[in-house]
């Protein structure tokens, strides 16, 4: 007996055009509906497939959806991801809420990254050898405070109208795919530390994204963008400038010049 994913992707083999742009194919007993994904860097568009259903429905949706598929190539290709690798050195750039501080590095420092004047980042010269961990760190530590301070999220939450307890907002290291996750098990939301890097509108359209799926918006339909339009005026907008940013953000590789070596997280 095949599987579902099996029988797809027997089924896109008779279809050359089709199979050329499906990268991959996920089943899932958790989905009600057919989805499609791509992250721009990709080679092609992710299927997320409800378990059981049958190939042949699963070939015409994709048919049906062709022109859809093209647009999220062409807007994958647009996006390709260009993100730096920061030198560890003096004078290099490094953004907080989308305002750039530049880095300097000092002796006998008492912790291994702070921000100064809003002007100056400074990484302890004891840090350097650690590549970007203590920056991440930071970011870590830094945008976990920002983000559940009482008019960031808990104000958010509220102004979105939920009737329960908001969710907890932690951030961490979640991969360099996603700006952010809820998990419905825990009922936590991740956020990315790169995420912080992103200007303040950004950082919060992320937020609102993953407060509209802790309300039991699973899918980006028009359910979820109507919620997101009343939680957040011009969401659809502010998806492109995250893309377009988002695509250049740093994401933690690092070199250290300054001990003739190099580093990538």
């Amino acid at each position: 007996m095949h599987d579902t994913r099996t029988l797809v992707l027997a089924a896109l083999a008779n279809d050359a055009t089709l199979a050329r742009h499906i990268h991959e194919v996920k089943v899932s007993g958790r989905r009600k509906t057919l989805g499609m994904t791509i992250t721009p860097g990709d080679p092609g568009i992710t299927v997320h497939v409800p378990a059981d259903t049958p190939a042949d429905l699963v070939i015409a949706a994709l048919t049906k959806n062709r022109e859809r598929i093209g647009a999220m190539l062409l807007k994958a290709r647009r996006y390709v991801p260009d993100h730096p690798v920061k030198e560890l050195v003096g004078g290099e750039g490094f953004l907080w809420l989308g305002r750039s501080a530049r880095l300097r590095i000092v002796d006998n420092a008492e912790v291994p990254v702070s921000r100064q004047a809003h002007l100056w980042m400074l990484l302890s010269r004891d840090a350097v050898p650690l590549g970007g961990k203590p920056l991440i760190d930071w970011y870590i530590h830094e945008g976990g405070a920002w983000i559940n301070q009482p008019d960031e999220a808990p104000y958010w939450w509220r102004m979105m109208g939920a009737d329960r307890p908001m969710p907890a907002v932690v951030v961490t290291d979640i991969g360099r795919r996603r700006w952010g996750v809820h998990d419905g098990a825990t009922d936590r939301i991740r956020l990315a530390w790169q995420t912080f890097q992103l200007p303040t509108q950004l950082v919060r359209h992320v937020l609102i994204h993953e407060f509209i799926h802790a309300m039991g918006i699973s899918t980006h339909g028009p359910k979820f963008w109507r919620a997101f339009e009343r939680g957040r005026i011009g969401a659809q907008q502010e998806v492109q400038q995250l893309n377009e940013l988002g695509c250049r953000v740093w994401m933690g590789d690092t070199t250290v010049d300054t001990l003739g070596n190099s580093r990538s997280r």
